[in-house]
């Protein structure tokens, strides 16, 4: 992949004779077009496919999330890439074809900043979910008004709930309203924080699953 200044007609994007050109990270660059291989995948080949087909579908819809709360940018890999990794390495479990996601090991933010503490989640009524931690301000970089971040996966329909800064640490308590037709459904949970004052976030907790009222 090589790199180019704008010259006369610039930058340009998708494929001419035999390049491709794009942007990426604010530089115009571009590749030669794969060689097409008449070679039969190995079977490592297909599971890592599937492996890659199963995270990228489970983490899509959090890619704002992700973009934003997961660790730190390194060097050329974006803080997606770097969940999209983690995931792949330690949350896929299984055997081909029949992998699937532990979600004891899915983590939506990563960071330096301490925790949430003794936080649990119970559905004391129809349509609500309730978190509830202890506060923990002052310990490792955590404040009072550091901002909950709460995921909620219904296992059934393959959809999320986020609540992004509604709470702050200091508020311990946090009702999430649910759609009604989740009632009976599976639900796993995570908490995270995000320290707003110095740009940091909290390594999420996972809080297991009940099920929906």
């Amino acid at each position: 992949m090589g790199t180019f200044k704008k010259g006369i007609l610039g930058g340009f994007s998708g494929k001419v004779g035999t390049v491709v050109g794009a942007n990426w990270r604010g530089l115009d660059v571009m590749r030669s077009l794969p060689k097409k291989s008449g070679l039969n995948p190995t079977q490592q080949q297909v599971e890592q496919r599937q492996k890659f087909a199963l995270v990228m579908g489970f983490l899509s819809p959090l890619t704002h999330i992700l973009s934003v709360y997961y660790g730190n940018v390194s060097g050329t890999s974006s803080r997606l890439n770097n969940a999209v990794s983690y995931h792949l390495k330690e949350a896929v479990i299984g055997s081909s074809p029949n992998f699937m996601i532990d979600y004891s090991k899915v983590v939506i933010s990563k960071g330096e900043v301490i925790a949430a503490k003794d936080a649990v989640m119970t559905a004391p009524q129809a349509g609500v979910v309730k978190l509830d931690w202890a506060d923990n301000s002052g310990q490792v970089l955590a404040e009072t008004s550091d901002l909950v971040l709460v995921v909620l996966y219904n296992i059934e329909k393959a959809q999320f709930v986020v609540a992004d800064g509604a709470a702050t640490r200091q508020d311990m308590t946090l009702d999430i309203a649910i759609p009604a037709a989740f009632s009976g459904d599976t639900l796993h949970a995570w908490v995270g924080f995000a320290n707003m004052a110095q740009k940091k976030a909290a390594s999420s907790v996972y809080l297991g699953s009940l099920q929906a009222l």
